[in-house]
């Protein structure tokens, strides 16, 4: 398993190993598809590993490959459920007895929780105990999106790394490694994506992610021809799910930020972050950076109501009107 770069968490838990001194509690943020899952796979492989050497995992015994597969025992990844796919304060309370038993493997359990949004401050509050005093054996690892996920004195307590993309070389090399992909496939999904291997690899396996970056690129195009009837259209197609919706304005709203850096510097003097960079240039021609700023912070808003228990018919409508207001 390579993780590319992210030198900061390979060098930091192999000290945390041959030092003897492992913390039981780790918090991995970053945006969607940057490798928070991968780097948790990663930490697991330090705490099981048979043949770890000098800290790294050796990624071929038993325990390496089982956590390669998603089936090792002593991995627990706990599940979400109902409508809004939240840890339950039941789920919590089967992690907080589970933790006290014995591992069935190996001398380590691994808890990951991933997507901790999910988990609800009272529900944090109920594992507050358990990550202050830890049983010998237990490790938790949580993944979001950023810090704000977990509650102050649960992040006080477990070591934070914050995890970026990687280079676009590096997410080609990546992809060109895993021996599935015509090279025009990877400058394609690069393009789009550029250093988001995660983001990368759905767009070349399942199409969802291709999937929304047309509608990115839909919305983006009817901004540039002011186009109400096109934009109403493209934010209908998106439909009713939340998660599709805040993935399609999360990419909408880096192209609304291209746009921003062409603005304020010029086409080609900083690099773009978007799925959609030509589509970027145009619309710089038209809106002013104020108006640019002004459709990201909309974006944002109307994100933040997807995640919370807004409607969402109703946020998309005045989310259309906004934007061509």
């Amino acid at each position: 398993m390579i993780l590319y770069s992210k030198d900061n968490i390979t060098k930091a838990v192999t000290a945390m190993k041959t030092g003897g001194r492992m913390a039981h509690g780790f918090f991995l943020t970053g945006e969607k598809g940057v490798g928070k899952k991968t780097a948790a796979a990663y930490i697991a492989k330090v705490l099981m590993c048979e043949s770890c050497t000098d800290g790294v995992p050796c990624g071929k015994c038993r325990h390496c490959r089982r956590i390669d597969e998603n089936i090792h025992p002593d991995v627990i990844r706990p599940e979400r459920s109902g409508i809004k796919q939240i840890y339950s304060r039941d789920t919590i309370r089967e992690v907080c007895s589970d933790a006290f038993t014995a591992p069935n493997d190996c001398d380590a359990k691994v808890y990951i929780f991933a997507d901790c949004e999910s988990i609800e401050e009272r529900s944090q509050d109920l594992m507050l105990k358990l990550i202050e005093e830890p049983p010998d054996t237990a490790y938790f690892i949580f993944t979001a999106a950023d810090r704000s996920a977990l509650i102050s004195t649960i992040l006080s307590r477990v070591i934070t790394f914050g995890i970026s993309e990687c280079s676009e070389e590096e997410c080609r090399r990546a992809l060109a490694d895993m021996g599935k992909y015509t090279p025009e496939q990877i400058e394609k999904a690069a393009e789009a994506y550029h250093g988001n291997i995660g983001s990368c690899i759905e767009y070349l396996e399942n199409g969802a992610a291709a999937e929304n970056a047309v509608l990115c690129t839909r919305i983006i195009d009817s901004l540039t021809k002011n186009s109400e009837y096109e934009l109403n259209k493209a934010l209908y197609d998106i439909g009713e799910n939340r998660e599709k919706i805040k993935d399609v304005l999360a990419l909408t709203d880096k192209v609304i930020r291209d746009v921003c850096i062409i603005r304020l510097n010029g086409k080609g003097n900083v690099p773009l972050i978007g799925c959609y960079g030509s589509g970027a240039e145009r619309l710089a021609e038209r809106l002013s950076f104020r108006r640019a700023e002004n459709i990201h912070n909309l974006l944002c808003r109307t994100i933040d109501y997807c995640k919370a228990n807004v409607n969402v018919p109703v946020a998309m409508s005045a989310l259309s009107g906004q934007l061509m207001g």
